[in-house]
């Protein structure tokens, strides 16, 4: 039975023992939350940037927006995720079982693609990020590459466990690109250099 307070309205404590007394893994919205906790710190970064510099710039504005949306997005993903193993099995006694495992797969998809999306942001803003926060940045970008890495594993995971022709053709070309998407990010290995 679906949980009538969705997850990402929970306490983090609540949440933490809702995934930890669950009898199945809810890693999908255990990645999108981390991921939307990862691009709030990136946001909180960009905003903290643009009111210590003065930042006027309509770049810097929609740089923070565009982030804002991707944050919203994430929870939603979440949201929509803790619920999905009930609509799987609902779907799975109606018979409509392949449409159950597509919903299973989009999620992890759009979380990676959403991760990638807002790292890529932080990235572009890496140029002029002020001091007090750079460091926090890195840690974000970081963060959501680590999240879009886990949502990429998921989704091979499902496409292992459901092998079904339409989702391997609808599904492993965006595994594809989310895995080289991940690859063409750089996050610092360190903060300190030399």
């Amino acid at each position: 039975m679906p949980n009538p307070i969705p997850i990402t309205h929970q306490t983090l404590r609540s949440f933490v023992e809702t995934v930890q007394n669950q009898r199945h893994a809810m890693a999908g919205a255990v990645i999108a939350a981390s991921a939307a906790q990862a691009a709030a710190l990136g946001r909180a970064c960009l905003a903290i940037s643009r009111e210590d510099q003065a930042l006027t710039e309509p770049s810097v504005e929609a740089a923070i927006q565009r982030v804002s949306t991707t944050v919203d997005l994430l929870l939603s993903w979440a949201d929509q995720d803790a619920e999905a193993i009930a609509r799987f099995v609902a779907l799975r006694e109606t018979g409509q079982e392949l449409q159950g495992q597509r919903l299973l797969c989009q999620a992890p998809s759009q979380v990676g693609s959403l991760a990638v999306g807002a790292a890529t942001q932080l990235q572009e803003a890496r140029s002029w990020v002020c001091e007090r926060v750079r460091d926090d940045l890195e840690m974000a970008i970081s963060l959501l590459a680590g999240a879009a890495q886990a949502a990429m594993l998921l989704l091979d995971s499902n496409l292992r466990l459901w092998p079904e022709p339409d989702l391997l053709a609808e599904f492993e070309p965006l595994r594809a690109r989310l895995e080289a998407q991940i690859r063409a990010l750089s996050p610092v290995s360190r903060i300190r250099r030399g």
